[in-house]
């Protein structure tokens, strides 16, 4: 592959992409952050590859987005988001997404340790590790809302 100037990360698409991603799914990362240049080089390059060897626009973009989210996990924010909607919507009258927001939000605020001992991707949280701990996050934020008498 010829060698393209990466300094011009403004006008970089999967950069953007991804940057896009994890702005709107709430993780709170630099955009600078090592993991989110490495993701949208290797994006690129898989593109580029793709469209050497005949692969249409659309079938390049398909094979370069399934490299720019390598290591990057879930979001602490929709983690906490998903479990008070799914767990405790009943018990806080929470039946609707920007409720559920709110709450992840003073809950997140309110227990910065919440995902210590959890495995963490270079961004977010390790799926598996999160299906395999569920109980234990559930438990903690049983915990913070009875201490606060919610």
């Amino acid at each position: 592959m010829s060698e393209i100037n990466r300094g011009i990360q403004d006008l970089d698409y999967y950069r953007l992409y991804l940057l896009r991603y994890l702005s709107q799914n709430h993780y709170d990362v630099d955009p600078g952050h090592p993991q989110i240049v490495a993701n949208a080089n290797l994006a690129l390059d898989m593109y580029e590859l793709a469209r050497r060897n005949g692969a249409s626009v659309n079938q390049a973009d398909e094979a370069a987005l399934a490299v720019l989210f390598t290591n990057i996990g879930e979001s602490e924010f929709d983690i906490v988001a998903r479990i008070i909607l799914e767990q405790f919507g009943d018990t806080l009258d929470v039946d609707y997404e920007p409720a559920a927001h709110q709450w992840a939000q003073m809950v997140l605020d309110n227990m910065p340790a919440l995902f210590d001992g959890f495995d963490r991707m270079e961004i977010g949280i390790d799926r598996e590790e999160l299906d395999a701990k569920s109980d234990i996050l559930i438990g903690r934020i049983v915990q913070f809302l009875e201490d606060n008498g919610l």
